[in-house]
Formats: structure tokens, C-alpha cells, sequence
């Protein structure tokens, strides 16, 4: 998807293939310390990147790109499912699981990027795609720290609904996003 965001800068957004390996690479070695602490699906070197994806109907990586320089500015992975070591925890909240229909979101926008209404725009692609897969929800990976203001309001504004809270290096929040896939409308409503 090619778009342009509201400082008129052109943006591509696509999934992640193989061969975008070394791009990623440089975009996470550029990340701010501050965001890779609060990133961390899989290490930052090319062998655990290459590993991740190497299952690939697990793990499915979307990259936006900033057209002009063809450099990666955001890096979203959706998971199929739900991390089995967040399963207590979640159905502590009532949830019933399911690895066919849930699945789990980890978002990063480079530092520079960050509240400028790119991440809007690439959940609205990401939401897009998991609809035609069927997916009816979308958890957040390990939670969002509860500190981390702009992506707890960056979650609220797409229409996350908050689950409860757990500890874990300091205070997090259990995210989550219903699907309505009756009528293709998203509703950040859910249901326990």
C-alpha cells in the first residue's frame, strides 16, 4: 500500500519478506535505547530475525518504508495465537482462547516517526489483512508498560480496550482488540 501521511511525506507499507533482512537490521541498530527496551519480540541480529521467520504461517512481519530513501521507519509483527507464556494470565481475564482466530501484536516506529500518525495508518493496512485471514482478535504482545503514555493513548485512540493489569519489570497493561467480522466493521469492543 502506498500512502501519504499528513506532512505529505509518501510511505509504502507491505509485509516482510526475507530479503528485506538487512534493512531491518539497520532500522533496529538505529532504534533509541528507550525503544528497543520496549521492543523485544525476537533479538536485533540478522540470525534471530532470520530464525523468527523461518516459520513463517507463525509470524508475519509488516515493514512502512519511507519512499524516498527506501529505509525501514516501523516494524510490526502479528503473531498467529497467543504467547502460551501470557495463557494463565489472559484467561484470568475470562478470555477464551483460540490460536485459529486470535492473534498478537507487536508494534515499533522509529524514534523520529513516533506521534506522527504513521502507526494509525499502518494498523488500519495490518487490520485490513487480518480480517481476510479471519482473525476476530488481537492481543498485545506481553502487554504495553503502563508509563509508556504515548502507546497506551496509541492503543486507546485505535480502539484497544484495556484488560487489567500485571507486573513485570514494572507495571503493564493487558491490551486488547475485537474484530467484528460479521459485518467487516473493527470494534475495539470485546466480549468476555
Amino acid at each position: 500500500m502506498l500512502t501519504t501521511t499528513t506532512s505529505k511525506i509518501n510511505i509504502q507499507v507491505r509485509r516482510f519478506t526475507i530479503f528485506d533482512i538487512e534493512n531491518l537490521y539497520t532500522y533496529l541498530t538505529h532504534l533509541s535505547p528507550e525503544t528497543k527496551k520496549r521492543f523485544g519480540p525476537h533479538k536485533f541480529d540478522k540470525q534471530s530475525i532470520f530464525d523468527f521467520y523461518r516459520e513463517s504461517d507463525k509470524n508475519i512481519g509488516y515493514i512502512t518504508l519511507d519512499n524516498e530513501n527506501h529505509s525501514i521507519i516501523g516494524y510490526f509483527i502479528i503473531k498467529r495465537g497467543f504467547l502460551a507464556h501470557d495463557r494463565e494470565r489472559l484467561e484470568g481475564y475470562r478470555l477464551t482462547l483460540d490460536n485459529q482466530t486470535d492473534c498478537t501484536f507487536a508494534p515499533s516506529l522509529a524514534d523520529h516517526w513516533q506521534g506522527s500518525g504513521v502507526g494509525k495508518l499502518v494498523f488500519q493496512f495490518i487490520l485490513s489483512d487480518l480480517k481476510k485471514m479471519k482473525f476476530s482478535r488481537i492481543i498485545l504482545w506481553g502487554g504495553v508498560q503502563s508509563d509508556n503514555t504515548r502507546a497506551v493513548n496509541y492503543y486507546i485512540n485505535l480502539g484497544f480496550k484495556t484488560l487489567g493489569q500485571f507486573s513485570h519489570n514494572g507495571n503493564n497493561l493487558d491490551m486488547i482488540y475485537s474484530i467484528d467480522q460479521s459485518t467487516g466493521k473493527t470494534d475495539g469492543g470485546f466480549d468476555q
